[in-house]
C-alpha cells in the first residue's frame, strides 16, 4: 500500500509498505477520507510534546473508510461496513478507564497516528473494540470529521450544559464551528460565536448561531456584554482562554478547548472572584465518540459543511500547504487515498 511516512520531523514522503495484517480482534479498513489536524501539522514539524509521538509514524487520526477485512475472532464487523474508529488505544483497565474516562488513560500513552500508524495511507489497521458502524452509504468525507467532532463533545460531556443557557463560543475554526453545531442541540437560550473571518462567521450562522462578533473590528465583550453561562474556547492562543473567562458570568463555566502552547491567558483572580468553572479537554472518551456517532446516525448532526479541500495521497504537500495558506481560509483538508 501507499503511505505517508514522517521519518523524523520535517522529513515526510510518500512510500510503499506492506499492506497491515489483521491481527485477532483487530480490522482492517480501506480508508476513504482522512483529515488533517493541526496536530498533524505539529507532528510533521517536530512541535508535538515528545511523550506523544513515535518516529518513524504514518500520521493521519481522523477518517472514515470502509471495512476491508475483520481478523480472527471480530464477528460484529463485515467487510463492506462503514466505519470511523476511536484513536486514543485506551488499556480498559487502569482507574481512568475503569471510571469511563478512556482518554485519560494512566497506561502509556497510544493513540492510532501518533504511536501507531494512521491513516494517511490506502489502509488502516485498529483494534475492532474502538470500532463504530456507520450506515452504508455513508459520506466518508463527512464521517472524518467525527473525530474532531468527539474531542468537541468530550467537553460538552464534562460540564452542564442545560437547555435555555446563554452560550458563547470562542473561535470560528473546525473546532469552534463543531461547538456551535453540537451546542444547537442542546436548545441554548442565545448561542453566539466569536472569530475573526467573515466566511466562517457566516458559516457559523448556518450551522446556528444566534449572533456572531467579529473580534478584529469590535471589542466582543462590549458588544456581546459579559454573562454567559457557558463560554466554550476553541482558539489554541492565550488571547482566546483570556477572552473566553471575561465573557463569563459569575458562576460560569469556560471550556477550553484549544492548546495555545504558551504561557499565560488565564487571570487566576478573575477565575477566583468570578467563582468561574474551568474546564480543561484531551481528546475523547467513549462515550464522547458514541454521542456524536449516535446524532451523525440520526441525522442530527452533519459536519460536511466543514470539509473545503479534498487531495489525493500523492498530493500531501499541496493538502498541508493549503491548510497552512490563511488567504484561502480552509477549514478541514482532507487526504482522499
Amino acid at each position: 500500500m501507499r503511505a505517508l511516512v514522517v521519518g523524523r520531523p520535517g522529513a515526510a514522503r510518500l512510500e510503499t509498505l506492506p499492506r497491515p495484517q489483521p491481527g485477532p480482534d483487530e480490522v482492517l479498513v480501506r480508508v476513504g477520507a482522512a483529515g488533517i489536524c493541526g496536530s498533524d501539522v505539529e507532528l510533521l514539524d517536530g512541535r508535538r510534546p515528545e511523550p506523544y509521538v513515535r518516529y518513524p509514524i504514518v500520521p493521519g487520526h481522523e477518517w472514515a473508510g470502509i471495512v476491508e477485512e475483520p481478523g480472527a475472532g471480530v464477528a460484529e464487523l463485515v467487510a463492506g461496513d462503514v466505519v470511523v474508529a476511536e484513536g486514543i488505544r485506551s488499556c480498559g483497565r487502569c482507574a481512568r478507564c475503569r471510571e469511563g474516562r478512556t482518554n485519560l488513560c494512566a497506561a502509556e500513552y497510544a493513540e492510532t497516528g501518533f504511536t501507531h500508524a494512521g491513516a494517511f495511507a490506502d489502509f488502516v489497521c485498529v483494534p475492532a473494540r474502538l470500532v463504530h458502524r456507520l450506515p452504508r452509504g455513508t459520506d466518508v468525507a463527512a464521517a472524518a470529521v467525527l473525530e474532531p467532532a468527539a474531542c468537541v463533545a468530550q467537553g460538552l460531556l464534562d460540564v452542564d450544559v442545560r437547555p435555555g443557557a446563554a452560550v458563547a463560543v470562542v473561535g470560528s475554526g473546525p473546532l469552534g464551528l463543531l461547538a456551535v453545531a453540537l451546542l444547537r442541540l442542546t436548545s441554548p437560550a442565545r448561542l453566539v460565536l466569536v472569530g475573526t473571518r467573515a466566511s466562517r462567521l457566516e458559516l457559523g450562522s448556518r450551522l446556528g448561531a444566534d449572533e456572531t462578533c467579529d473580534a478584529r473590528s469590535e471589542d466582543p465583550v462590549a458588544r456581546l456584554g459579559c454573562d454567559f453561562d457557558l463560554v466554550f474556547e476553541a482558539v489554541g492562543r492565550t488571547e482566546g482562554s483570556e477572552l473566553a473567562v471575561r465573557l463569563a458570568r459569575r458562576g460560569g463555566t469556560v471550556v477550553l478547548e484549544g492548546i495555545a502552547g504558551a504561557p499565560g491567558g488565564l487571570d487566576a483572580d478573575a477565575v477566583a472572584l468570578g467563582h468561574l468553572r474551568i474546564q480543561g479537554v484531551f481528546g475523547a472518551s467513549s462515550a464522547a465518540w458514541h454521542w456524536v456517532t449516535e446524532l451523525f446516525r440520526a441525522g442530527l448532526f452533519d459536519p460536511a459543511p466543514l470539509v473545503t479541500h479534498s487531495f489525493p495521497l500523492e498530493r500531501f504537500e499541496d493538502a498541508f500547504a493549503a491548510l497552512a495558506d490563511r488567504s484561502g481560509d480552509a477549514l478541514k483538508v482532507q487526504l482522499v487515498p
